[in-house]
C-alpha cells in the first residue's frame, strides 16, 4: 500500500499512472473524434458507405488480436506492466492510420 501511495504523490510527469491515464483519455478523445469523421464522411458520400462498414469489423478484429499479442509477449518476458501502454500506444497507431486514410 505505501509504494502505491507513494507513486500517487509523484508529480504527474514522473507519474506511471497518471501518464498511462492521460494516454487513454487521449485515446478516447482521438477514437470519438474519428468515428464522427467516419460517420460523417459516410453519410455524405465521401466514403463508400458499405465498403467502409465491411472493412471496420476486420480491423477492429484484428487490432483485439494484436493488442493480445502484446499482452501476451509482455506477460511472458516478465514486464506485464507494460502491457497496457504498449496496448493503448497500438490503438492510438490504429485510430491514427484510420484518421490518416479518411482525411486524404
Amino acid at each position: 500500500m505505501f509504494q502505491m501511495e507513494r507513486w500517487l504523490m509523484l508529480p504527474a510527469s514522473l507519474n506511471p499512472v497518471a501518464q498511462l491515464s492521460c494516454e487513454a483519455l487521449r485515446l478516447g478523445c482521438e477514437a470519438y473524434s474519428l468515428m464522427g469523421l467516419r460517420l460523417f464522411k459516410m453519410a455524405t458520400g465521401g466514403v463508400p458507405a458499405v465498403s467502409e462498414a465491411l472493412r471496420m469489423v476486420p480491423e477492429k478484429i484484428t487490432a483485439l488480436i494484436d493488442a493480445q499479442i502484446l499482452i501476451a509477449a509482455s506477460v511472458l518476458s516478465g514486464r506485464p506492466d507494460l502491457a497496457l501502454g504498449r496496448v493503448v500506444d497500438l490503438y492510438r497507431e490504429r485510430v491514427n492510420d484510420n484518421e490518416q486514410r479518411l482525411t486524404a
